[in-house]
């Protein structure tokens, strides 16, 4: 198992490539996603390198990839933005939102944004912005952990973002979920029963205070299927159908090697031998986030920057050189 390190490292040199039709344009510096960002148009990919990089409004249906939201026991570092921003992203058919490594240090609020995909994020807020304005629309949520989730919407759509699906993920604090699916992940439930019923689980671990919250979920015969509640009063099996199972188990330490309910730097979320091998999903794999067709990695799946070298002086042309490595984790 991974063992995860949350770090603030900076690269000797931040830098943001802009890809636009096969051409290349190098910014530098903490600003250098905001100048890639100003330059981009739908469509476009910004790749960062690790370091910390102020955050910029996103407006447009680009990706943006890091070097990874967490330093990892090779020593290969993160990609952090700071301060906060929002995504406001009009719908575009050709195009959408990708966000994948990076390490979000301060509240990111969605407004209106189609088909957007996270993946390998850690957010610290991730939440609605003006709910009487818009919706984030069928968002995709892969290997992500997000301590602070919000979905309340004030808007007639009511809920701010609408058919979102949670892949392998932890939500540390998962209330207002919404029209929402969770498939094998961790979730800290809100204390409102109202927020889970009719909700897709599947293959996740609950868990929470309240230990008349599993009935709810029992009752959701189409929605629930092999979880567990954790941290509830007593340690029963409710099933309304073969396919239908919630666990209840009380206490986090008999569930998780190294997580009591307080999220650490070294976290991994990783289960009991006996559980993770006698509480099997529908598919057979163990349930929670190392489950399923998504397990939980920090690896980092399109190409990140490992390397610069910039020439001491200009060449003969008057230009400086600089060259870039970028490989892809699995080399």
């Amino acid at each position: 198992m991974i063992v995860l390190v949350m770090s603030l490292a900076t690269f000797a040199q931040q830098l943001a490539t802009l890809n636009h039709n096969d051409s290349i344009t190098v910014y530098y510096g903490m600003n250098a996603l905001q100048q890639a960002h100003t330059a981009a148009v739908n469509g476009d990919i910004i790749t960062l390198s690790s370091g910390i990089f102020n955050a910029v409004n996103i407006t447009k249906a680009v990706s943006i990839r890091g070097a990874g939201a967490w330093v990892d026991t090779s020593g290969n570092s993160n990609t952090v933005l700071y301060n906060d921003f929002t995504l406001n992203v009009q719908n575009d058919t050709l195009y959408h939102l990708t966000l994948e490594g990076l390490y979000f240090t301060n509240t990111v609020r969605y407004n209106t944004v189609y088909n957007p995909q996270f993946n390998k994020c850690h957010f610290t807020q991730f939440i609605s912005g003006d709910g009487t304005v818009g919706s984030m629309h069928n968002a995709t949520v892969i290997n992500c952990i997000i301590e602070n989730w919000s979905n309340y919407g004030t808007n007639n759509n009511g809920w701010a973002a609408q058919g979102s699906q949670f892949y392998n993920s932890v939500l540390l604090d998962g209330g207002d979920f919404g029209p929402d699916s969770f498939v094998n992940c961790i979730i800290r439930q809100h204390p409102q029963t109202s927020y889970i019923t009719g909700r897709l689980f599947q293959n996740c671990i609950l868990y929470g205070n309240y230990s008349y919250l599993s009935q709810y979920m029992s009752g959701n015969g189409n929605t629930s299927f092999n979880c567990m509640y954790v941290n509830v009063s007593s340690d029963n099996l409710y099933s309304d159908t073969p396919n239908h199972i919630l666990w209840n188990r009380s206490g986090l330490s008999t569930i998780f090697n190294n997580f009591n309910g307080t999220y650490t730097s070294t976290t991994t979320f990783e289960l009991q031998d006996s559980i993770a091998t006698n509480y099997l999903g529908v598919d057979g794999t163990q349930i929670g986030i190392y489950g399923g067709l998504h397990p939980f990695s920090p690896k980092i799946t399109s190409p990140v920057i490992r390397s610069i070298n910039v020439a001491q002086r200009n060449n003969s042309e008057g230009k400086l050189e600089v060259n870039i490595e970028m490989i892809a984790e699995d080399e």
